[in-house]
């Protein structure tokens, strides 16, 4: 299990304990109205709580890496704030090495504090530095301006619409060198974070035992 740390988070892969967290964010569907409706996904939160779980925890078996629930340090203890990572469809197969689909969403009572933002570079800098990924994309409807100003704050390019899920989506996406060249150092002096209360990014080895949304 990974776990990953930034200066206001620590970042847990998703586990059984955090359903209930889970189902109140799917339970606010104005908040969560670009998750909602998607063909082939449960409608119900309890539902799609445990559906999101499920595939979650079948990436991180598969490639390694899916969705880290946000703790507050704070109060690691408390309830997940939101969620970011790895988006794997159950059944599908995805080469690590290639190009993944990130995705987030964050409890409607926790917007507006860039938590987002601060964990999903952290994640960035995980799948780019540690597993190798060539290329991160997300996608959103074109609506959904939260989201996007998140993709474009992360340095992602936006691309050709498509059209999937509930209709067209905006495609942003980001290659590794590009995610580099923003987290390296400015020559004579230290880089700025994108995100200032993410500069201090970290993996931590875990003890034995136990923008609004976006992303599919």
């Amino acid at each position: 299990m990974t776990l990953l740390a930034t200066e206001r988070l620590l970042l847990r892969p998703l586990d059984a304990g955090d359903l209930a967290a889970l189902e109140a964010i799917f339970s606010d569907r104005e908040h969560m109205w670009d998750l909602m409706g998607i063909p082939g996904r449960p409608d119900d939160a309890g539902a799609l709580a445990r559906y999101y779980l499920d595939r979650s925890v079948r990436a991180f078996r598969g490639c390694g890496a899916g969705m880290w629930g946000m703790h507050p340090r704070v109060a690691p203890a408390a309830p997940i704030v939101g969620y970011t990572g790895l988006v794997v469809d159950i059944g599908d197969e995805v080469d690590i090495a290639g190009e993944v689909e990130a995705g987030w969403a964050v409890a409607p009572d926790r917007t507006g504090k860039g938590y987002a933002g601060e964990a999903t570079a952290a994640v960035f800098d995980h799948l780019f530095g540690v597993l190798g990924v060539r290329r991160v994309s997300a996608v959103t409807s074109p609506g959904n301006r939260p989201s996007r100003r998140l993709m474009e704050r992360l340095g992602m390019s936006r691309g050709d619409d498509v059209t999937a899920y509930q209709g067209l989506q905006a495609v942003y996406a980001i290659d590794r060198e590009a995610w580099r060249s923003r987290r390296l150092p400015a020559a004579g002096g230290e880089r700025a974070a994108a995100f200032p209360s993410e500069a201090r990014t970290s993996s931590l080895t875990p003890p034995r035992r136990g923008g609004r949304s976006c992303g599919r």
